[in-house]
C-alpha cells in the first residue's frame, strides 16, 4: 500500500492544487456578487476566526430568537487615528 501511495502522490497534489484553485475562483465569484455591506460583515467574521484575541464579539438573541453578532476589533487604527 505504501508504493502505491508514493505513486499517487503527484496526481494527488495535482487534484488538491485544482480543486484549492477552483474553490478560489467561485468563492471569488460570489463575493464580488455580494452587496457591500455582506462582504464587510464577512470580512469581521473572518477577522474574529484568524485572530479571536483581537476581537471583541457580542452575540446577542432577542425574545423572538433572532440573533445579533456585534464585532468590533482591538488594537486596530484608521489612518485618520492619531493626527
Amino acid at each position: 500500500m505504501q508504493h502505491f501511495d508514493k505513486e499517487a502522490a503527484p496526481l494527488i497534489a495535482f487534484v488538491q492544487e485544482e480543486i484549492a484553485s477552483t474553490l478560489n475562483e467561485t468563492a471569488s465569484q460570489i463575493l464580488e456578487r455580494l452587496p457591500p455591506i455582506t462582504r464587510l460583515r464577512l470580512l469581521a467574521f473572518m477577522s474574529l476566526i484568524d485572530d479571536p484575541q483581537a476581537t471583541k464579539a457580542l452575540l446577542d438573541v432577542d425574545s423572538s430568537g433572532r440573533l445579533r453578532l456585534t464585532l468590533a476589533a482591538y488594537g486596530v487604527r484608521s489612518a485618520n487615528q492619531g493626527h
